[in-house]
C-alpha cells in the first residue's frame, strides 16, 4: 500500500509543480493539468489496489487481473477524454498532452513496481521449494 501512496503523492506533487510553473509564466492551464493528472492517477491507484489484493489472495492469477485492469482502463480513459473534451471543460490539445504525460509516467512506474513484485514472488517460490526439498521447517 506504500506504493499507492507514492503513485498518488507523486502525481499530485507533479501537478502542483506544473500548476505553479504555469501560474508564474502567466498561463491559465490549471484545469488541464489537474484533469490530465486525475484520470490516469485514479486508474493507476484502483488498478494497483486490485493487484495488491490479488497478490495476497492468489498470486497465480495476477496476470489475469492485470489484463482485466487494462481492458477496463481502456474504456474508462476513452469515456473520460470524450466527456471532458465534449463538455468543453478543457482545451483539447493541452489536455491530451498532459494526459499522455501522466498516463505514460504512471504506467512506467507501475511496470517497474510490477517487475519488482513478480521477482519477489518468484524468489519466494524458489526459497519455499528449496526449503521443502531440504526438509527445512523454518522458511519464510
Amino acid at each position: 500500500m506504500k506504493f499507492i501512496a507514492y503513485l498518488a503523492g507523486g502525481s499530485i506533487l507533479t501537478a502542483m509543480v506544473l500548476n505553479a510553473v504555469s501560474v508564474l509564466t502567466g498561463l491559465a492551464v490549471g484545469k488541464e493539468i489537474w484533469f490530465g493528472m486525475l484520470g490516469p492517477m485514479l486508474a493507476s491507484v484502483i488498478t494497483w489496489v486490485a493487484i495488491e489484493r490479488q497478490k495476497i489472495t492468489n498470486p497465480q492469477k495476477m496476470l489475469k487481473c492485470i489484463i482485466q485492469g487494462f481492458v477496463i482502463k481502456s474504456f474508462f480513459f476513452g469515456a473520460y477524454i470524450v466527456v471532458l473534451v465534449q463538455t468543453n471543460q478543457v482545451r483539447p490539445g493541452l489536455f491530451i498532452c498532459l494526459f499522455a504525460f501522466f498516463y505514460l509516467a504512471l504506467h512506467m512506474t507501475e511496470a517497474l513496481e510490477l517487475r519488482r513484485v513478480q521477482a519477489r514472488l518468484v524468489m519466494n517460490g524458489i526459497n519455499r521449494a528449496t526449503c521443502e526439498s531440504a526438509k527445512i521447517k523454518t522458511c519464510d
